[in-house]
């Protein structure tokens, strides 16, 4: 607008000059932006947040299709965006361009619950665009990692527990399939098992585990593991996982029982969390390596002990005298640097390598000592290893496992005799 001469600008009655008023009313009547519309999502891209995270909740994992009364399948979980649609929707002031916020990479799949508090106001300061991107991941990368277990990698899960002086063990459902899952396995239960029980076959609480207990318990695990056993004869079972957790001479007694002919994973109870105390670290380090010693000479070359030095160490001078006073005495144990001790097997590999060292063993004694009809049996070792011992024996050709175990004031009895 030009100016008054020598800048005069006459006022109007109300003190504001003509010109300011015809200023704000030009402003008024300029054409306004137009409001920026919310962005669509197109099917396509609500398939694939969908299918990504397959169904379920990004952030509990709560399954999102319920089956109405009629039986009919409704989805109920809501697409959350991460940098919002607008600027001031939560975390809109991202720098992320208009168009690309309704992507699919910029949607998350999430329950009810679990979408208002990441984009509330009191709380949506806790979910950044970074946090959210990396929940996102994580969530979409399980499930591309389960989902790509095909069923030739199926695995029947056998779960035992019994009384461990006093040590809890827990095999529910999440850390079997925390376990398998980690192995590249799909988790299947045996024919009339529950997930929701921590054990197949439970033997808790069952006496006071003097050697009649034993035997009695050992009866019972050979009865259970029938149904495998029927299980590899109709085809249906070719995988197992085994999850064990018991007294020694019993987790020997079971290895005894399992056909060697099935594929068989057997897992290791690990000191760490709850959820991944069953799980064989993904870090592999150097595999541990075993070795033979003969220990002492005996008088007789059919009498021969055996002592297993791996998650402790048994001296010679804690073995019973009428045990072995006359034998050959042998024991296994690592390759130094290896030392024995509770985490000494940390990976199927060292578990492999044991198994190996025990049936070179087995092979060696029959060369020195001939056809044996027993062998005595002294082991610290961890429940996958003990489980390993009675796999090892050939039916009617190893000799028996005469197993020992200790008492509370740490002397030796004969606990059960194992015989494939």
């Amino acid at each position: 607008m030009l100016a008054a001469p020598n800048g005069y600008q006459p006022l109007r009655s109300d003190g504001e000059t003509i010109t300011d008023a015809y200023d704000k009313k030009r402003v008024s009547v300029l054409p306004q932006q137009p409001k920026q519309s919310r962005p669509k999502v197109t099917e396509q891209n609500k398939v694939l947040v969908w299918a990504r995270a397959a169904g379920r909740c990004t952030f509990c994992n709560l399954s999102l299709v319920e089956a109405t009364e009629l039986g009919e399948a409704v989805p109920i979980g809501e697409l959350a965006h991460n940098v919002g649609w607008s600027e001031g929707s939560p975390r809109g002031k991202a720098p992320l361009p208009f168009e690309w916020r309704a992507d699919a990479s910029n949607l998350i799949l999430a329950c009810r619950n679990c979408h208002k508090p990441i984009d509330d106001g009191g709380v949506a300061g806790r979910y950044t665009v970074e946090e959210l991107k990396r929940r996102k991941q994580e969530h979409e990368s399980r499930i591309e990692s389960l989902s790509a277990i095909g069923a030739d990698r199926s695995a029947y899960v056998l779960r035992i527990v019994g009384d461990v002086r006093g040590v809890p063990a827990e095999l529910a459902r999440s850390t079997v399939l925390a376990a398998t899952t980690a192995a590249g396995l799909y988790p299947r239960i045996l024919p009339g098992s529950h997930w929701d029980s921590d054990a197949d076959l439970d033997l808790r609480n069952r006496g006071s585990l003097n050697q009649t207990d034993f035997a009695r318990l050992a009866r019972e695990i050979a009865d259970f593991t029938k149904r495998v056993h029927d299980g590899v004869r109709r085809d249906a079972v070719t995988r197992l996982a085994v999850f064990a957790f018991a007294r020694i001479p019993l987790l020997i007694a079971l290895g005894s029982c399992l056909d060697d002919k099935v594929s068989t994973i057997v897992f290791q109870r690990h000191r760490t969390d709850a959820m991944n105390a069953w799980t064989w670290p993904s870090n592999q380090k150097q595999i541990v390596l075993f070795q033979i010693t003969r220990v002492r000479i005996g008088e007789s070359l059919q009498s021969v002990t055996l002592v297993l030095n791996l998650s402790g160490t048994i001296h010679e001078q804690d073995l019973p005298t009428e045990a072995a006073a006359t034998h050959y005495i042998y024991s296994i144990a690592p390759v130094p640097p290896a030392e024995s001790g509770p985490t000494l097997l940390s990976s199927p590999a060292d578990l492999a390598s044991f198994e190996g060292i025990l049936r070179a063993f087995l092979a060696s004694v029959e060369a020195d000592h001939g056809r044996l009809d027993e062998i005595n049996v002294f082991a610290a070792v961890g429940i996958s290893a003990a489980v390993t011992i009675g796999r090892v024996l050939m039916p009617h050709v190893s000799p028996a496992l005469n197993v020992y175990d200790r008492r509370d004031d740490g002397t030796f009895f004969l606990a059960l005799r194992v015989r494939r």
